[in-house]
Formats: C-alpha cells, sequence, structure tokens
C-alpha cells in the first residue's frame, strides 16, 4: 500500500490549471503498485473526468477541493460495454468521478467536492418559476458535438437543440457527479460535495457492499436534477449519518434495469441517522418500470422541506416513445419499514405510495410506517389500481398536521400558496389490508 501525492505528478492546485491529467496519473500509479491512497491537499484542483481504479482510496485533505472543470468537453462521454450506454438516463453517459467492475474503491477525507455547477445553468423567467414553483434556474443551452445522434424512439433527447428551455432536458454537463458501476467494496466518508452541476451526486449502480457515513451533500435546491444519492440495482447497502440537501431527491432507491445486460434486484438497503433536505424526493424508491426493490430499512431521519418525503410512486408513459430513465421490468417492491422520522414544512403529500396508470408494476406489498410525524400542507395518499392493489400496509403511532403554505417560510411555499392549491385529506384506495394504530391526521 502505498501514498501517491497528486503534487508530485504535476497536479496544480491554484484552481485554474487544469490538472486532469496529473489527478489521473497518481491513480494509475497506485492501482499498478498494490493500491493504496491518492492524496490531495493544500490547494484547489482544477479537474475533468477521472477513473478510480480497483484498491485506490482518492483522500481529500481537509484544505482540498476537487474543483469541477467549467467546460464540458473535459468530461469525455463513458466508452464501455459493460452496461448499455445508450441508456444512460437523460441520455447523459458523463460524469466526473468514474469506476467499473473495481473492488475497494473510496473516497474519504474532509475535503470538498466543488462541481461549479452555476456555470452550467441560468435563471428563470417569473413565468417559468409560476408553472414549476420549485425550481428557480434551467440547464444552460450547449452546442451540440457534430456527431450527435438522437436516439431513435426515445423522447425527452438530451440535446434537442434548439430547444424551449425545460428543466427536465439536460444539457452537456455532466448528469452525475460520481458514477461507480459493478464495482465491490464501495466506501465513501466524510466528503462534502457542493454545486452540482443539475445532476445527480453518486450513481451506485449494479454494486454490492456500499458505505456511505458522514457524507455531506450541499446541492442549490432550486437547480433541476440535482439528486443526492442514487442506488441502482445494489445489494447490501448502508448509508448513516449525513446531511444532504438537494434540488431533486435527497436518496433515491432504484432497480432501473433497462441500461444492464441482466436484470439484477436492488435489497438490503440501510439508511439512518440523516438530515434531508430537498424539494422533491427524500426518499424515494422505484420509477417507471423499475424491477425489484426489496428488504429495505430507514430509519432516524430528519426530512425537511420537501415535496414528497417519503415516496414510492410509480409513473406511467403514455407515449409510445421511451423516456430516458425507464425501465423494461415489472415493479415488485416489498418489505419496506420505515420508523422514527420526522417530517417538517412538507409542500404535498408527506407519505405517497401510488401506483399510476400505464405503469409496469407487479405488486407493492409489506410497507410499514412506525413513529411518523409530519407537518405540511397535504395528507398521506396510498393508492393502488383496481388491477393492482397496494397490500399490507401499516402505520403506528403515526401523526399528520396540516400546515398551510402562509406558515411555511419559504419563497416555494409562496409560489405554491400562489397557485391555491387545496388541502387534502388522506386518500387510501385499492389498498388490501390496511392498518392504522394510534395514528392521527389533525386538519386544520
Amino acid at each position: 500500500m502505498i501514498n501517491c501525492n497528486v503534487k508530485d505528478f504535476g497536479a496544480v492546485g491554484d484552481g485554474k490549471t487544469l490538472s486532469t491529467v496529473a489527478i489521473q496519473a497518481a491513480i494509475d500509479h497506485c492501482a499498478a503498485h498494490g493500491g493504496g491512497r491518492v492524496i490531495l491537499e493544500g490547494g484547489h484542483f482544477l479537474c475533468g473526468r477521472i477513473d478510480l481504479k480497483s484498491g485506490v482510496d482518492l483522500h481529500l485533505e481537509r484544505d482540498a477541493v476537487l474543483l469541477g472543470s467549467t467546460d464540458y468537453q473535459d468530461f469525455p462521454e463513458i466508452e464501455t460495454d459493460a452496461w448499455k450506454t445508450d441508456y444512460a438516463p437523460r441520455f447523459n453517459r458523463r460524469c466526473m468521478i468514474y469506476a467499473e467492475n473495481c473492488e475497494d474503491i473510496a473516497i474519504t477525507g474532509r475535503g470538498k467536492i466543488d462541481c461549479q455547477g452555476e456555470a452550467y445553468v441560468v435563471p428563470m423567467t417569473r413565468e417559468e418559476m409560476a408553472a414549476r414553483p420549485h425550481m428557480s434556474y434551467l440547464h444552460k443551452k450547449m452546442p451540440l458535438p457534430e456527431d450527435f445522434v438522437p436516439m431513435e424512439k426515445s423522447i425527452n433527447y438530451v440535446g434537442s437543440y434548439p430547444h424551449n428551455l425545460d428543466p427536465r432536458i439536460t444539457s452537456l454537463a455532466p448528469a452525475r457527479v460520481v458514477f461507480f458501476f459493478g464495482c465491490t467494496n464501495v466506501l465513501v466518508e466524510d466528503v462534502s460535495m457542493f454545486n452540482q452541476f443539475g445532476g445527480w451526486g453518486y450513481w451506485i449502480c449494479a454494486c454490492t457492499c456500499v458505505r456511505f457515513d458522514r457524507v455531506q451533500i450541499r446541492s442549490a435546491v432550486d437547480i433541476p436534477n440535482n439528486d443526492g444519492i442514487h442506488i441502482n440495482c445494489c445489494t447490501d447497502v448502508n448509508i448513516s449519518n449525513c446531511n444532504i440537501t438537494s434540488g431533486d431527491d435527497s436518496i433515491v432507491i432504484r432497480a432501473l434495469g433497462s441500461l444492464l445486460h441482466h436484470p439484477m434486484p436492488c435489497e438490503r438497503v440501510t439508511v439512518t441517522n440523516c438530515n434531508l433536505t430537498s424539494h422533491t424526493c427524500g426518499v424515494r424508491i422505484g420509477y417507471i418500470d423499475d424491477g425489484v426493490m426489496r428488504n429495505m430499512t430507514f430509519s432516524n431521519l430528519n426530512i425537511t422541506h420537501s415535496s414528497m418525503p417519503l415516496c414510492m410512486r410509480l409513473p406511467g408513459n403514455t407515449s409510445d416513445l421511451r423516456m430516458s430513465d425507464q425501465g423494461v421490468e415489472d415493479s415488485f417492491i416489498e418489505n419496506i419499514s420505515f420508523s422514527n422520522i420526522i417530517i417538517d414544512q412538507c409542500y404535498n403529500f408527506p407519505v405517497r405510495v401510488e401506483i399510476e396508470e400505464h405503469c409496469r408494476c407487479k405488486a407493492i406489498q409489506n410497507v410499514y410506517f412506525s413513529g411518523i410525524h409530519a407537518s405540511g400542507a397535504k395528507m398521506p395518499r396510498i393508492k393502488g389500481r383496481p388491477d393492482c392493489h397496494i397490500r399490507n400496509v401499516y402505520f403506528n403511532d403515526c401523526h399528520f398536521t396540516h400546515v398551510p403554505y402562509s406558515e411555511i417560510p419559504t419563497k416555494y411555499a409562496a409560489r405554491m400558496d400562489a397557485l391555491q392549491k387545496p388541502m387534502t385529506w388522506p386518500d387510501f384506495s385499492c389498498v388490501d389490508n390496511l392498518v392504522l394504530s394510534n395514528t392521527f391526521f389533525n386538519l386544520l
């Protein structure tokens, strides 16, 4: 095991000199000599895409900042046969830190990853903010590469340029900051991430034995697609003691199998002792036509200023064209436990479990809520479908209190209040075996 300081390989910590080649050289040298620690210290290191290797711990000392380039061309698209790159969500396969089929990799230290994401967005107009009250920025239009060919039979192309400024269409900026695929024994510890590009902070895909501990993600809540930690088709995952502020979902659990050569479940996930702030979902499980997601616990969480703090909403696609992050399987969600969770100043449904029309779903069953104490604008919704009932949902010692938008002190609540959206009653439909024990709904 060796230590490699990136400065010894030519990296310059002045925040201006692009040090991608030097940092990659340090990683490659460390991996070639049995692994160890690649150290960044004493500076701001401007960087494009780098690839981690087996046995390497990318270690950011407290006085180090890994600074994302403001030029999207410094983040070349991933070329690989390990996964189906045409099916990358948002049709975007750019990232800042990548690892593929590695073992024993880590990002650690008290330093920071600053993505300089403000370089990739533009402010929304008043009209746009009125239509999408949770956002204030859109992805910046960028020129398409000359060889760009949009994927056939799909919608929301990453670059139907020129296009209307749509927050759901990603620019050529990296759609993920950290992307690990097919890795075993993954550790992310202590590192802080700031100013995302308008993409997911961590996308952990098809990995086994993953641990996040004491991780900070401080993203702008009004920039689109700023997810925190995104877990897809992984097994044995632990997320603990993290503070996540994100514009999009803070913690996402999915089984998106369309980009895999063989379907894989997402299972045995534990999330505990975390503080989450999100303008979308605090915790989200499942999306369009995901596969198997099972055996998960979420406990001791504080979730604030979220649209849907606890969400298992399975939307459908009514178009004949494929959405960019649409799966290819029937969703099957079971054995999910939420306990000891405080939800404060919620903009929408504090708990939402819903099977919508046109989505593929085998079942949602065995879902447990215990010690949920929520305040916000709406009440829980548990809503199956006539042909696909939700089964076995238990609420124990839960308390839901309505708070009008006028009493939530954020500009986003004021925008929602201007839309005059009414309070909702608890909505339980197409549910078999719903049990409410010592559970109260205070409707003001």
